[in-house]
């Protein structure tokens, strides 16, 4: 799923969640087109818990969110850097630092790496060689290997095993 407009961010946000991760891809030199909506479509016909609130974002409303200061407050983010409008690099950055805590997103691209780096509740993924920012990358495939129609399937199976060790880790 895609959520292009803030009617589909605000039913993201209403979601129940239980501690869930997100997913950050990153792709070099890019990533296949509509492959972060592709990995959230597989991840809610295939993750039981996730009650089909796996999302992925556009851009656009990235941007929307970030220079919008009622849509920031709903994710806990108050006024940008002194020296940035919120719509900068720094406050998308934010934005999307704060979709990736509250879990069940699929998020893609340099500045969700950037935002994601210090979180532990985040899979990390990348097509071709990680970033030097991104430090702990779960899964980095080389995509000239593999299909685009077959890289959500084996990034999602990845993340479904990861998310399943991990919680079988904290039972123990």
């Amino acid at each position: 799923m895609l959520a292009s407009n803030l009617t589909a961010f605000h039913r993201w946000l209403l979601a129940p969640r239980t501690g869930a991760p997100g997913v950050i891809i990153h792709g070099f030199p890019q990533l296949p087109t509509g492959l972060a909506p592709a990995i959230a479509s597989y991840l809610n016909e295939f993750d039981d818990d996730a009650g089909g609130n796996w999302t992925a974002f556009s851009e656009e409303l990235i941007h929307v969110i970030s220079e919008t200061a009622p849509q920031r407050s709903l994710l806990g983010i108050g006024e940008g850097c002194k020296n940035c409008p919120p719509n900068s690099p720094c406050g998308r950055r934010k934005v999307l630092g704060a979709l990736a805590r509250r879990g069940h997103a699929v998020l893609d691209g340099l500045l969700a790496v950037e935002a994601g780096a210090d979180l532990n509740n985040v899979f990390r993924v990348s097509l071709g060689p990680a970033p030097s920012e991104g430090k702990g990358f779960h899964l980095i495939l080389r995509p000239e290997l593999f299909s685009d129609r077959s890289l959500p399937s084996i990034i999602g199976d990845t993340y479904l095993e990861w998310a399943t060790t991990r919680e079988m880790a904290d039972t123990v």
